[in-house]
This record gives structure tokens, sequence and C-alpha cells, in this order.
């Protein structure tokens, strides 16, 4: 296993890609603590963990409000006595037209995808440093990487925004023993195409040059990689997981 005991946060883990995450750092012998406000889907995710054997606990929160960060990370603190690995996972998508964005929708995307990445990333840092180590793996997106295809610019400039972020804090955070990388997805395969016609997916998966999508798996493996000591000399890097849709 690749870690023993470790208290690992994940933002936005009670489905998706954040809930292969949290099962993947699960069975490599951390302890996940799941972050979310879909309060059904979050408990029951953790009770089959739980059930399994595996120790994981969910706490409610919205990753726009800061009372929320503060809570939960207070909470995890409270119940492991220590904090080793922050996710920030959270994240929305939007398609609407750059005519069409209002200014509503604009600061919606950017509290969940980039403000709530600042501010989580912030209320872990005592902890860090009190025990003199830390990592941080922020999910970005190929989005970000080469400003998006079908999606709205609003995610786009977010996601974008969080590499520089990823840079910025890698570059301060260093001297402390704290390291922090990014993940830039391509087209997964999460709940998210249930929107989309099979025609449509089909599309998709034609325009990877691999020639399939993504799997929550693809992105939990390389996550739980730059969380482990295997990975203690990386940090401030953008590992694009994409099947051959951006290379740079």
């Amino acid at each position: 296993m690749l870690f023993n005991g470790e208290v690992v946060l994940i933002t936005g883990a009670a489905q998706g890609i954040g809930k292969a995450i949290a099962e993947e750092f699960c069975k490599e012998g951390a302890k996940s603590v799941v972050l979310d406000i879909n309060d059904d889907k979050g408990k029951a995710f953790v009770a089959d963990l739980n059930h399994s054997g595996l120790d994981a606990k969910y706490i409610h929160c919205d990753v726009t409000r800061l009372a929320d960060i503060e809570k939960a990370v207070d909470e995890a603190a409270l119940s492991y006595g220590r904090i080793d690995i922050l996710v920030n996972n959270a994240g929305i998508l939007h398609s609407t037209p750059i005519e069409e964005i209002t200014e509503a929708e604009w600061d919606w995307i950017m509290a969940v995808n980039i403000k709530s990445v600042f501010f989580m990333s912030q209320k872990v840092l005592p902890a860090f440093k009190r025990q003199g180590c830390g990592k941080i793996i922020n999910i970005s997106s190929l989005a970000g990487r080469m400003g998006g295809i079908a999606n709205g610019l609003g995610y786009t400039a977010s996601k974008a925004g969080l590499i520089g972020l990823t840079y910025g804090l890698a570059r301060r955070l260093a001297g402390f023993n704290i390291t922090v990388n990014a993940i830039a997805p391509g087209t997964t395969e999460t709940d998210i195409l249930k929107a989309f016609t099979p025609e449509r997916i089909q599309q998709l998966r034609d325009s990877v040059p691999i020639k399939r999508l993504g799997a929550p798996q693809d992105i939990a493996n390389a996550v739980v990689f730059l969380a482990s000591s295997k990975a203690s000399f990386i940090t401030g890097a953008v590992l694009d997981i994409n099947g051959g849709m951006f290379m740079g």
C-alpha cells in the first residue's frame, strides 16, 4: 500500500471523479474525508466504504462558503488528529454561449472552481505546517490548457486560473515541504455525459487519439501517485490525462 493511515480531504467526492479518488485512497491505506453538498450520496458512499472495512468519513461542505470550509477542516482534524492531503476536486461545468453568460453565473462558476481551491488550501495550511509536510492536488481540465471546445468560457477561465494558482502555491509552499500539483483531465465518463446522445458520445470518443474517453479511475490513479511518497520531488506540475487530445 502507498499510505499508512494518512488523512485526505477530497472535495466534491460523493460521485464521479471525486468518488473514485476517495475510494482509491482508502484502498491504498489512507483515510478519506468525503466533502460534498449531496448528503444522501455522500453518506451512502461512505457507508459502503465503511462496510468494506475502509476508513472514511462524510462531512457536508459547500465549498463556496468560507464558514463551511472552516467547519469541515476543523471537524476532520478533530476526528483524525491530522490532515495530510487535500484534493481540490469540486467543480461545475457549463456550456453557456459568450453572449448569454450572466454575472451571477460567472460568479458562481468562479466560486466553485477556483475560489474554493484557494480557501480550502489556505485552511489546511496550519495543519500542514505543524506536521512539517503536506500534499495538495488540484483538478483542472483540458479546457484550462487549450481553451476548451464545447464548454463555456467561465469554465475555461476558472480551470486555467487554477493552473496558475497551482504554480503560485507550489512556489510559495515548497519551503514548508508542501507540494502542490494539478491534473488536467480530458473528457471523462461521468454522469455529465448522460445528457449527451449516444451519437455525440461516440463523436467525443472518436476525437480522442487513443480512441477512448477517460475513466474516473484514470484520474484517481494519478492523484494517488502525486499524493504518495513516490512523488515527493514533484511540485508545480500539471499532469495531462486526456488520451492525446493535448500535448505540450
